[in-house]
């Protein structure tokens, strides 16, 4: 179980490849992901000596199994990088109670989202690799050229900014960057069930019963 072997199946790398899957399952816990964030986020790292780790335990070839997904999981994270190269205008920032911050972002017109879609959100002053998401509290019909998110200090993270946010100086210095927005494109909540469709009522009189 300890021996590497130079031919056949490497039990020592399907081990570390366990070893690492199982850190990043630990680090997926609810609880621990919503109370210490940066273990959640880093030890997701690991995904790199997982998928080494893995080639090594089943060989090269039975490994391009996963390469379509590999693939398209190497697609998505450079398009995401090219988005995300690019920082945002800040218009304001509001400190709320109960360490709430609000923070309104300039936007093109023709950026489509709703109350529910999650916008991601680096402040590389805080840390250059923590991306966090946060639900859009705006829509884009009502407010066609500013994008809000509503942020509570809950932890190192968030604690961190609503510090910087209370110094009325630092807003003219923080820089932000954006990834998305992810979700649904348009949600009509405005609109009711009444104006999209007619409903017909049906009265079945019983026989036994005579109006007066």
């Amino acid at each position: 179980m300890v021996e590497w072997k130079r031919t056949g199946i490497s039990y020592v790398g399907g081990e570390v490849a366990l070893a690492c899957g199982l850190l990043m399952w630990i680090g997926s816990i609810n609880g621990i992901r919503r109370k210490v964030f940066e273990v959640f986020f880093y030890s997701h790292y690991l995904y790199i000596l997982f998928i080494v780790f893995y080639i090594f335990h089943v060989g090269f070839l039975y490994a391009c199994t996963m390469l379509p997904a590999f693939y398209l999981f190497l697609v998505d994270r450079y398009l995401r990088f090219l988005q995300s190269r690019y920082q945002v205008r800040l218009l304001s920032a509001c400190v709320l109670p109960c360490q709430t911050v609000q923070l309104n972002f300039s936007k093109s017109h023709g950026l489509t989202y709703s109350p529910t879609s999650i916008l991601f959100i680096n402040v590389p002053s805080i840390s250059k690799l923590q991306w966090h998401p946060f639900t859009i509290t705006s829509h884009s019909n009502l407010e066609p050229e500013v994008l809000s998110v509503v942020i509570k200090g809950e932890g190192t993270w968030s604690r961190k900014l609503y510090q910087m946010i209370s110094i009325p100086s630092a807003i003219d210095h923080l820089s932000v960057s954006v990834e998305g927005p992810y979700g649904p494109a348009s949600t009509n909540y405005l609109r009711s069930a009444s104006n999209d469709q007619k409903t017909n009522f049906t009265c079945n009189l019983d026989p036994s019963v005579v109006a007066s």
